[in-house]
């Protein structure tokens, strides 16, 4: 499975992310952020399956890290593990986005 899952509850919407991220998914990633672009919608990024990304991903993040205007605390990383969370770390993701 390729394609992105969206969850929205109370506020939050959870993108789980497949296997592989990367730039096969880019025009379905914008399209979720346009259709929850509330300026009181949270964003929870979930990396459970996430084994692969390439630079696309960390474009689709920063598209995401634009929509809500930079605030820190709409948008976590989670579950983020192995290659991913290393490659976010290199490119200093850790600055823009909070990780768990």
């Amino acid at each position: 499975m390729n394609n992105l899952v969206t969850k929205q509850k109370d506020g939050v919407v959870t993108i789980v992310l497949p296997c592989s991220f990367d730039v096969s998914q880019y025009e379905e990633f914008k399209l979720i952020c346009q259709k929850y672009q509330a300026d009181n919608n949270r964003f929870e990024v979930d990396f459970t399956e996430t084994q692969y990304m390439d630079s696309s991903a960390l474009g689709m993040l920063l598209l995401l890290r634009e929509q809500v205007k930079g605030d820190k605390e709409r948008v976590l990383l989670a579950n983020v593990t192995g290659t991913a969370l290393k490659i976010l770390e290199i490119a200093q993701f850790n600055q823009l986005f909070n990780i768990k």
